[in-house]
């Protein structure tokens, strides 16, 4: 079992793991290309990690509890209507300050890394969103679609725009943010 990682060494392992990732797909990220970036040694990374593959797992897993724990924070939101506004802007500043991380966290989901456990969580994770929508469809704020569809369509224009902005280094500007909110809205809203 590896060691406990100081939090600035496990911070930079986990930044050059996200950038490798970005940049070069989960597939061809090597141990080589992280140490190379964060600057440290390879036996600094088999302290924290037992391999690549438990770094990727660790590492996702992290983000998308700090992911989840930031679109979930309802803030002092009344109704769903509030709830899945609050839930569009936080995610869209989880997008806005950490573009790579949510590239990482879309690109690891789908390479299908996580253990059956792992899997586990992040699946409660997608059932806790999809109770906020059903809310929001059993009090008549959202369109009685499946909460699968709702979340799709609230999910996919960030990673659009978080894709544009790694690629462009350019921060998304916030009344880009709010006119799609607007277009998003017209979609699943009821009225």
């Amino acid at each position: 079992m590896p060691k406990p990682a100081k939090p600035a060494t496990r911070a930079k392992i986990r930044d050059a793991l996200v950038a490798e990732v970005v940049e070069k797909g989960i597939a061809t990220v090597n141990v080589a290309g992280i140490v190379k970036r964060a600057k440290i040694s390879a036996g600094t990374v088999y302290v924290h990690f037992e391999n690549k593959d438990d770094m990727l797992r660790q590492v996702y897993m992290e983000l998308k509890a700090e992911f989840h724990s930031a679109i979930t924070e309802d803030g002092n939101a009344t109704d769903s209507a509030q709830r899945v506004r609050n839930m569009w802007f936080a995610m869209f500043r989880f997008v806005r300050e950490r573009p790579q991380d949510f590239l990482f966290l879309e690109y690891a989901n789908a390479a299908k890394i996580l253990s059956p456990d792992e899997q586990a969580t992040v699946d409660g994770f997608a059932k806790d969103i999809a109770a906020r929508l059903k809310r929001g469809v059993d009090d008549g704020t959202l369109v009685d679609l499946d909460t699968g569809l709702l979340s799709l369509l609230l999910v996919a224009p960030a990673m659009q725009l978080a894709r544009r902005a790694v690629l462009s280094g350019e921060p998304i500007p916030q009344n880009l943010i709010a006119q799609t909110f607007d277009r998003v809205w017209l979609s699943i809203a009821k009225n």
